[in-house]
């Protein structure tokens, strides 16, 4: 039986599979590198979009004021705060313990029962018209319903009157003109318009919704 003869390997092919291995090796390494590169970049953009959206999330919104707190003390149910309040409608100060409803509320209230909401969180939307104003109440109502929706605290946002003229038994009178038609309240801040603004008023809400402030011992 014939011997097969075995192929002897050339210097040449050798060197062709040498070269051969090291190409793969480094195409290897560049597809990592890429992977990698990849992979950093989609990191630093999450990182910079989330920083971005938290320095924004931060920034005042513009237009409007800032107030020194007044403290959160409580006070008789049904009796006038014993200092003068630092902004109108107050965005702080001694006010009554139980809270108004997270809700358009029917006509106008106290100063001093709205207060405790500021606290708990939330944001206290205030309209004033010389005459009825139905449709500026129903536009107020819509952007408030679509917080009222939200899980705790989120959902917490008040719809409230504010007449310069409201009284009880023709007493003095409780509320003050606050300058504007609309005046968005969270605790320490407000933001006056004169107009309804769909996009501001929802900044300013998504802004102070839901924090909290009671002092904490």
């Amino acid at each position: 039986m014939a011997k097969k003869s075995k192929t002897k390997e050339t210097p040449l092919n050798a060197r062709q599979r040498r070269e051969a291995v090291r190409e793969e090796a480094a195409r290897s390494r560049r597809n990592q590198n890429m992977l990698l590169g990849g992979f950093a970049a989609a990191l630093l953009i999450i990182v910079a979009g989330f920083l971005y959206l938290s320095v924004r999330g931060r920034a005042p919104v513009a237009g409007e004021e800032v107030f020194i707190s007044q403290g959160n003390a409580h006070i008789d149910y049904g009796s006038r705060s014993p200092i003068e309040y630092n902004s109108v409608p107050p965005s702080s100060g001694p006010h009554y313990d139980p809270l108004v409803p997270w809700a358009a509320l029917d006509g106008p209230r106290r100063y001093e029962e709205l207060i405790h909401n500021l606290e708990d969180g939330g944001v206290i939307i205030y309209y004033q018209c010389e005459e009825e104003c139905p449709e500026l109440v129903a536009q107020l109502t819509e952007v408030a319903e679509s917080f009222w929706g939200n899980a705790r605290p989120r959902n917490h946002v008040v719809l409230a009157e504010n007449d310069p003229t409201f009284s009880i038994n023709d007493g003095q009178p409780l509320h003050q003109d606050m300058g504007a038609k609309i005046a968005l309240v969270a605790w320490g801040r407000i933001l006056r318009l004169d107009e309804f603004d769909d996009a501001a008023i929802r900044q300013f809400v998504s802004r102070y919704v839901g924090i909290d402030h009671h002092v904490r011992s």
